[in-house]
């Protein structure tokens, strides 16, 4: 299983029972029960509760972006502390990552760990 559902995996002109809606994203039907809890529309009238495509896509969307959070321009992401720190001494070392990105990667001046961030080759040191 993988960690984010896609959103495209669901047809949003359809609807889907909760194991129909586990078995498209690749989760287990607890998953979709718990997204159910936090805040999944669902169609209660009658059993067996349908989920509409359109919901469930938006649903997905919204978790997403909620997840995400913008690092500032002068922060890498810390793989230990799981979010922006600033890098050990305002030190970081370049790699090429493709011809349009660059990994750079330094030491979380918190915890010590490795972090890191990708930007554009033309942002590059």
């Amino acid at each position: 299983m993988s960690n984010r559902a896609n959103p495209m995996a669901i047809k949003a002109a359809l609807t889907y029972e909760i194991s129909e809606a586990a078995i498209k994203l690749d989760k287990s039907p607890a998953t979709i029960r718990n997204w159910i809890k936090g805040g999944l529309p669902i169609m209660s009238s009658k059993k067996p509760y349908l989920i509409s495509g359109a919901e469930l896509r938006k649903f997905l969307r919204e978790k997403s972006k909620a997840a995400k959070t913008p690092l500032k321009a002068d922060e890498l992401f810390c793989l230990s502390c799981r979010e922006g720190r600033k890098p050990l001494n305002m030190t970081v070392q370049p790699f090429p990552n493709t011809p349009t990105t660059t990994r750079l990667e330094g030491i979380c001046e918190r915890c010590g760990a490795s972090s890191c961030r990708f930007i554009s080759q033309s942002m590059a040191p």
